[in-house]
């Protein structure tokens, strides 16, 4: 019987979006209020505003679910409204797992000599490691940053050893966060 290993990560809120976020409140607000003192010509652009203020909060709340079960891996993004499978991978087509910074990872930087999209499903929290994979993706290479446990890591490592450039020693001083 294969294990299954469930990892959230919930994206943490940057300052541009809470000052967007602002941005979109202030500006709704005096719109509404040139529309009662001057012109009603006004309340469309404070209707928009405010309706642009919701979207943006529903659109920049990022949650993701990673899964590891059967030799595979799901991406799913988890919302109010459901999840939404992004990416469904076989462990057999990493082609690279490693640190950011990590010399394999190179080509795949950006202006590398391999030209590859590239996916975030980071939470930008500090203190929290974060991991290169390169997966082919109908053919071409995809470069996934992802926010992986050492459990996680060790998983995709008895798959696919040949793929996992991260040393046992790497994993301990991460999860510590020495």
């Amino acid at each position: 019987m294969d294990e299954t290993l469930v990892i959230p990560v919930k994206r943490e809120t940057r300052r541009s979006e809470i000052v967007m976020r602002r941005v979109m409140a202030v500006l709704a607000v005096v719109f509404l209020l040139q529309g009662i003192l001057f012109s009603t010509a006004f309340m469309l652009p404070c209707f928009l505003m405010t309706l642009a203020y919701f979207w943006y909060g529903f659109a920049m709340k990022r949650e993701y679910e990673y899964t590891l079960e059967d030799g595979q891996m799901r991406i799913e993004r988890v919302s109010d409204r459901g999840r939404r499978c992004l990416y469904e991978i076989p462990l057999t087509e990493v082609e690279l797992l490693c640190t950011p910074d990590a010399p394999e990872a190179a080509p795949y930087r950006k202006h590398g000599s391999i030209p590859v999209k590239k996916e975030d499903y980071t939470s930008y929290r500090e203190g929290v490691p974060y991991y290169t994979m390169i997966v082919k993706d109908e053919g071409k290479p995809l470069k996934l940053l992802l926010d992986l446990t050492p459990e996680a890591i060790r998983y995709i490592r008895r798959r696919n050893r040949e793929a996992v450039k991260i040393s046992e020693s790497d994993l301990i001083q991460k999860s510590t966060g020495k």
